[in-house]
């Protein structure tokens, strides 16, 4: 694997070992998304955008984010590199019965901006993530569907198909479906493909890089192609710190506009 290097976000995953048996879709998705190992975590993300022409665009992210339940997690993401960017922030907090709270902090305007529902399918920070990929999807958001085993990386994967539970998760998320590839053994997803609402082909994620930190398994580095415009999106994640203390205070809005100068 390369270099050790956001899931991030995303999407950042980790895995618990299921004991050997048939295993339906659903619960294959419910281990790949529900991790055990940590409660608390940090790190630093270099975000790289690349152009149809070639054209690179570097920012760098200080991200920390704490499990409040099974799940419920909350996300801070801080923009500090370049000027352009520097300070703004993404707070999200996930809620189990209830939409997600997605806020953005532009300091340009010197406020805080909602994120509706309906936004979520929206470009994250220009990159090709949406503010839905930011974070962990829901799991009941999606219909579940086993295709059987494929070999990626020279691993054997689950290969899981995801259907839109409802119409109004398609119109949310941008997503007509969604095929994903989730290590055998330890139940990482290490591809996947999104399709847009009319089942093109869109965007094609790769996992180049993933490492185990205190015995949990974190996607390291997630390079993610729109096939529709040719734009690249590349989280590399570096600096991970499991179950450190993190104050609350991180994950409010008072701090998300405030924070740490």
């Amino acid at each position: 694997m390369r270099k050790f290097g956001i899931l991030v976000v995303v999407f950042l995953t980790a895995a618990t070992i299921l004991p050997a048996k048939k295993l339906t879709g659903y619960e294959i998705m419910k281990t790949a998304l529900n991790k055990g190992g940590w409660k608390t975590m940090s790190a630093s993300v270099e975000m790289i955008l690349t152009n149809a022409s070639g054209k690179m665009r570097r920012r760098i992210i200080q991200m920390y984010t704490r499990k409040r339940t099974e799940n419920e997690s909350d996300m801070l993401m801080r923009f500090v590199y370049p000027a352009d960017v520097k300070g703004t922030g993404f707070l999200l907090i996930e809620r189990e019965n209830a939409d997600d709270l997605r806020y953005l902090y532009l300091p340009a305007l010197r406020r805080i901006k909602r994120i509706a529902s309906s936004g979520k399918g929206g470009n994250f920070m220009s990159s090709d993530f949406t503010y839905y990929d930011i974070g962990k999807p829901k799991l009941d958001d999606w219909k579940y569907k086993l295709l059987g085993t494929e070999t990626v990386g020279g691993k054997a994967c689950y290969k899981i198909e995801c259907l839109p539970a409802s119409e109004k998760i398609k119109e949310e998320t941008g997503y007509g479906k969604i095929i994903r590839w989730i290590r055998k053994d330890i139940f990482l997803t290490v591809k996947s493909v999104y399709y847009d609402k009319g089942l093109a082909k869109w965007k094609i994620l790769t996992v180049p890089d993933y490492s185990q930190i205190g015995g949990v398994w974190f996607q390291t580095d997630m390079v993610l192609r729109d096939i529709q415009n040719n734009h690249t999106s590349e989280m590399i994640f570096s600096d991970i710190k499991i179950n450190n203390i993190i104050p609350s205070k991180f994950f409010t809005k008072r701090f998300l506009q405030r924070g740490v100068k």
